[in-house]
Order: structure tokens, then sequence, then C-alpha cells
């Protein structure tokens, strides 16, 4: 994957993180709006009916990719809110969890954030440890402005509870999904040769591993024959795109083996024992008809073949050693042959 895909799926998962949480903030704020309406708080009404339109307009944002500013005003609103609310009607009826969940969003928004800025996210965290302790002291000290019933007491707080809990999953969820996502096309990457984009040595190696009947495999190693004369009157642009066609010739003739670029104009090929030699002679054969074209320069090339069964407990070192010693034995015995 491309850096240019990788940039834009860490963007898609921000655009989709943040339709998903403002479209649950806004549910809230329309479940707590009906709640104070039924209790007839109607100062925590209006509050209220402000943030719906505040986080109806975030979607603008969001649309814009203005997730910064988003998250910032997102967070800050919410501290308004948890102080304003819990003043107005008490600790006990439990906003201040919310004040736990902003500590993951906060860290979640600084990995997804250009900068990858740790201190904002430490700073977002003490300063919702200081409002917690601030409005747990002065509730303790004060009564609230006003008294609720317990119904709407008990409402609020197993809301919160539930919100909360939720909250934070969600977030760790996103981020641990995309972590994986992330983890897996790097081993991905790991595996893929950069210049033909097939397996590499080290795809070799987990291929090796995983492979269960080794026994009815032949691994087989080529090498472009006389490769260097090529890279040194054509230049190594030319080798590349040779190296290129040569990969894309050997997955097409050979479609359902394992195909990897060993290193240099070395290619290894593991396949089905049987008929593995008409196989190879095949490949063989496509390479030494095809005429390589390329500015203005037409190339004919051949390989050099050398495949060998597998025996019991061979590690993959010497099942390639075998297979490259009968490589050069028909490399000096006068090349573009298949030795098995």
């Amino acid at each position: 994957m491309s850096f240019l895909d990788n940039t834009e799926n860490h963007y898609k998962t921000i655009k989709q993180t943040c339709y998903i949480a403002n479209t649950a903030y806004l549910i809230l704020r329309v479940v707590y709006l009906v709640l104070f309406l039924i209790a007839k708080l109607y100062m925590l009404v209006w509050i209220d009916a402000a943030s719906i339109v505040i986080y109806t307009f975030f979607y603008f944002l969001i649309k814009k990719r203005k997730y910064y500013p988003y998250a910032l005003l997102c967070g800050n609103e919410f501290f308004a809110f948890i102080i304003g609310t819990t003043l107005l009607i008490g600790f006990h009826t439990g906003f201040h969890f919310y004040l736990i969940g902003l500590c993951v969003v906060s860290f979640f928004t600084s990995y997804f954030s250009k900068t990858k800025n740790l201190k904002g996210s430490i700073v977002w965290a003490g300063l919702s440890l200081i409002i917690y302790i601030v409005i747990f002291v002065v509730d303790a000290f004060r009564e609230p402005r006003f008294i609720i019933d317990k119904w709407l007491s008990i409402t609020l707080v197993s809301i919160h509870i539930v919100v909360v809990f939720l909250f934070v999953v969600f977030y760790l969820f996103v981020f641990l999904r995309y972590a994986l996502s992330l983890e897996k096309k790097i081993i991905n990457e790991s595996r893929t040769d950069e210049l033909t984009q097939i397996n590499n040595r080290y795809g070799l190696y987990d291929y090796f591993y995983q492979l269960d009947n080794k026994s009815s495999k032949v691994l087989a190693l080529f090498d472009i024959d006389d490769f260097k004369l090529i890279n040194d009157k054509f230049g190594h642009v030319a080798g590349d795109y040779i190296l290129k066609e040569v990969a894309k010739l050997t997955m097409s003739v050979l479609n359902g083996s394992f195909v990897c670029r060993y290193g240099g104009e070395e290619f290894v090929i593991v396949l089905n024992s049987e008929d593995a030699f008409d196989k190879l002679e095949s490949l063989r054969k496509a390479i030494e008809n095809e005429i390589f074209e390329f500015e203005g320069n037409q190339h004919r090339i051949t390989i050099t073949t050398g495949a060998s069964n597998y025996q019991k407990d061979m590690t993959l070192e010497e099942w390639v050693n075998l297979a490259d010693n009968k490589m050069y034995f028909g490399k000096n015995s006068g090349k573009n042959k298949t030795v098995i």
C-alpha cells in the first residue's frame, strides 16, 4: 500500500470516527433535553438546546476536515457542560464521569493528529483531573442550584455509567482496529519486494514455515543470464524494467505457484512436484521468446533454472542451496536451461 493510500485510510478513519461520535453526542443531548423538560429544569433545557445547535454545526467542521478544531471545540464544550450541570444539579448526577472519557479521547486525538503531540494529551488529562477535584470539593461545600427528584438522579447516573463505558470502548476499539490494520500493512510490505511487487525472501521464509506438505513441492531458483551486461550497457533503469517484466511473466505462466524475488536477478519458485520440469521449461521458453522493449531498445534474455525436491528435515537454506547448485551446474554447462 502506498503512502497516499495510508494517508487516505488515516483520514477516512478519523472522519468516520468523528461522524459516529458527533451523532452519538447529539443523540445524548436530545435525551437530556427530554429529561430536563420532564423535570421542568428550564435553565438546563436552554443550555442543552444551545449544545444541540453547536453539535449540529460540528457536522460542517467534520465535512470540511477541520478535525483538530472539532476536537478542541468539542472538548471545551464538554468541559463547560460538565461544570455547568454539576454546579446546577449536583455531583451525584454523574456528569463528572465524562472527564474519564475525555482523557481517552485526548490521547486518541493526539495519535491521529499530524504532530502526534503527547504533551497536549497530558495537559488535557491533567485539566480533567483538576476539574474533577474542583467540582467535587465545591459540591461538598455548597448545595446545587436545583434539587432534583431521585428518579432523575438515578436515571442520569445510569446513563452516564453506560455512556462513558461505551465511550471508552468505542475509542479503544477504533484505535485497536486501526493499529492492527497498520500492523498488517507493515507486515505485508516487509514481505513484498518494492521493485517487482511480488514476495521477497522474508515472504519466502513465512511461506516455508507455514507450508505443511513440503515433500510434494519443488523449489526452483532461476537467474537471468548475463544480466550484468544489460545494466552496464543500458543502465539500471532498463535492468529494473526487465526485472519487473520477468516477475509479471513468471506470475502469469506459473499461476498458482509461490514466486518471490530472492535477491538481485534471482527468483525463487515453489511449485508442485508433479510436472514441475514441464512448467519450469514453459517459463524458460516464454522468457526466451519474449521481446522486452524499453526506451526504443529491444532486449532478449534467457534464464537458467535449478530445481530440487524437498528432503526430510531440510532447512529452507539447505533447500535453496540444493537448487542453487543445480542452477550453477546449468550456468557452467551452457546457460538457458532447466536442471532438476
